[in-house]
């Protein structure tokens, strides 16, 4: 619940359809990838995962790591491996130069999920985490770079918030 003003300057109670609605389509990654886990990818499905790198519980090979830039992506196509997916976070084996590398990626740190194949995609908006210190924080407001997709293929969740 959150609380909000009337036009009569009277403190009401609503629901955060934000947070609800954000909770919903996290849980599409979610179900997608525990598939996956299971029978692995369909048709030419191949998913695009973008994260932010400066969460305290990511875990990811340092040559990913970018001083200037927080948000990491990978690809989960033809090479990888052991995925797997539980409530708050999913771990997979990625081949990075020929090496197999373990990542670990909480739900909240994933900024957008897109499987080209099929056209579909979501853009997130991350959660705070008050781990994080007050210079990522700004690292993240400075460097807060999206990648743009085509028309049609990102359903980002701004255009339906309220504009205050």
């Amino acid at each position: 619940m959150t609380d909000n003003y009337n036009n009569d300057g009277f403190e009401t109670k609503g629901f955060d359809y934000d947070s609800l609605v954000e909770d919903s389509l996290k849980n599409v990654v979610k179900k997608v990838l525990k598939i996956t886990s299971k029978t692995g990818l369909e048709g030419n499905s191949h998913f695009f995962i973008s994260f932010k790198g400066n969460d305290p519980d990511v875990i990811v090979p340092e040559e990913l790591k970018n001083e200037s830039d927080s948000e990491i992506k990978i690809i989960i196509q033809h090479q990888f491996w052991d995925l797997k997916t539980t409530n708050d976070h999913f771990e997979v084996t990625l081949s990075f130069n020929g090496t197999k590398k373990n990542i670990s990626v909480p739900f909240r740190a994933i900024t957008s999920f897109t499987d080209p194949s099929v056209g579909f995609g979501l853009q997130f908006k991350v959660e705070k985490n008050n781990n994080l210190t007050d210079e990522n924080l700004e690292k993240e407001k400075i460097y807060n770079v999206q990648e743009e997709i085509k028309s049609g293929e990102v359903v980002s969740l701004d255009a339906f918030r309220d504009k205050k």
